[in-house]
């Protein structure tokens, strides 16, 4: 028989030991081992919704990379060299001032004075990273800018509103810091955001891909705080405040095909335009292609008032025989494309609706969603020359004229000026009919808005 060698001697005396002393302290171990479970299973219910209690979760619809995230979702976390106010026009932001040369291609930007970044480090022009197309920028010294154009525009400052971060990193200059991006492949989920001083709640972006899914969310309780395009249903939850606002920078809008044989004519555009009742439409009629809070904005461009009458004679001026037309469709318009389409055959006027997932590379007539810049140069949109972005194929030699004198104007009652006129015989010649701008309903859960006022940013 082998001796018990000293470690299992060692186990068996420990083993021995503690069994005397379960047996005779048995039922204080039960009551300890008993409080400690309770106690581990509290904290696994309670915690998370204690450390959920101060975080006010924000949702967005959109597919984005980092490269694209909106500016608007990062306002909380840094800020644009030069912002836009609501009229258009560009006012400083982390930029105190900003100079431009004589021939308008140059501009220096100059930068405030003791800025830092998150990580406390002094903010200098030369760890800032922007890229613009076909524009060549320099850091002259730690607090100068220099940005060379090919060509005079301007309205380059409005391009400087965009989001400023440290080079290669998200630390930015905002009151709150970027902690952990989530992503599915290259899209991102979610984006978590602390505060930098106490009282403030932390933040997370949640991000969804249709306008569906962002108000189950909400729905759930996973989202606190949206901007949404519908809210009927929503407003029958007693837990949520909804509060109607109109989104000025979007104007629900159709599209002609002006190389179309049978859109060609002006006459039958503007017949269109006029058989159109826009009085039930959700949102706030619109007028120009330029957005009514705008300096540059001209209240007295041709309207298109509901007008059967005038939209028949039209019909006729235009000589068109038995006109069919084919109405695409993008986003969730269905409603008003069914509206339209009624107003349509009112005139005997044969229409079949096409819906489409993005924007078709061809098409007859596009109910779409036109997206209206704060700075009032459209030369993207309406010049003859800009084949991919000027939708609806328009070429006019005298509204070339107006927008190319427009963007390199330096004087704003000169540029006003031109834009007046551009407004004015673009809308005569309807290439566009607007239809409204829509309505956008701030949704907040009750017992979250004192969290959501305290988000130092304009849109909360």
């Amino acid at each position: 028989m082998q001796p018990i060698s000293t470690k299992t001697r060692r186990l068996k005396f420990w083993l021995h030991l503690i069994s005397a002393y379960i047996s005779r302290y048995k039922y204080s171990v039960l009551a300890v081992v008993l409080t400690i479970s309770a106690a581990a299973y509290l904290s696994m219910q309670i915690w998370p919704k204690i450390s959920r209690a101060n975080v006010v979760t924000i949702g967005y619809v959109g597919t984005y990379s980092i490269e694209t995230i909106p500016a608007e979702v990062l306002q909380l976390a840094t800020q644009p060299l030069i912002t836009v106010d609501q009229a258009g026009k560009p006012v400083p932001a982390l930029a105190s001032h900003w100079t431009r040369s004589d021939d308008g291609k140059t501009y220096v930007v100059f930068l405030k004075d003791n800025l830092k970044w998150h990580d406390e480090t002094p903010f200098d022009a030369k760890d800032i990273t922007i890229a613009i197309k076909n524009v060549q920028i320099t850091a002259l010294n730690n607090k100068a800018i220099e940005f060379r154009l090919p060509n005079p525009i301007a309205s380059f400052p409005t391009a400087l509103d965009k989001p400023v971060f440290k080079k290669d990193s998200f630390y930015g200059t905002g009151q709150f810091r970027i902690t952990n991006i989530k992503r599915s492949q290259n899209s991102i989920t979610q984006i978590e955001m602390t505060p930098k001083t106490k009282g403030l709640p932390r933040v997370e972006m949640r991000f969804y891909q249709t306008e569906d899914q962002l108000q189950d969310a909400i729905k759930l309780g996973d989202v606190k705080y949206a901007s949404v395009a519908s809210a009927n249903i929503l407003e029958n939850f007693k837990n949520l405040d909804v509060e109607k606002t109109t989104d000025h920078n979007q104007a629900i809008a159709i599209f002609f095909n002006t190389q179309d044989p049978l859109l060609s004519s002006k006459e039958l555009r503007q017949a269109l335009y006029h058989a159109i009742d826009k009085s039930g439409f959700d949102g706030e009629l619109a007028a120009s292609v330029i957005s009514p809070l705008s300096w540059a904005y001209n209240p007295d461009v041709k309207r298109y008032d509901y007008n059967t009458g005038r939209a028949k004679e039209l019909i006729a001026k235009s000589e068109a025989k038995n006109p069919k037309i084919t109405l695409s469709v993008v986003g969730g318009l269905g409603d008003v494309a069914d509206s339209v389409r009624r107003n349509w055959q009112d005139l005997g006027i044969e229409v079949e609706i096409k819906r489409e997932n993005s924007i078709p590379g061809n098409f007859q007539a596009l109910l779409a969603v036109n997206e209206i810049p704060r700075d009032p140069d459209q030369y993207s949109f309406w010049h003859s020359t800009q084949a991919e972005t000027n939708l609806t194929k328009y070429k006019d030699v005298k509204i070339d004229k107006l927008l190319e004198d427009a963007r390199v104007a330096q004087d704003e009652e000169e540029r006003k000026k031109l834009y007046f006129d551009f407004q004015k015989f673009l809308m005569e010649d309807a290439p566009i009919a607007l239809l409204y701008h829509p309505y956008k309903y701030k949704v907040a859960y009750k017992n979250t808005k004192p969290l959501i006022e305290k988000l130092p940013a304009s849109q909360f």
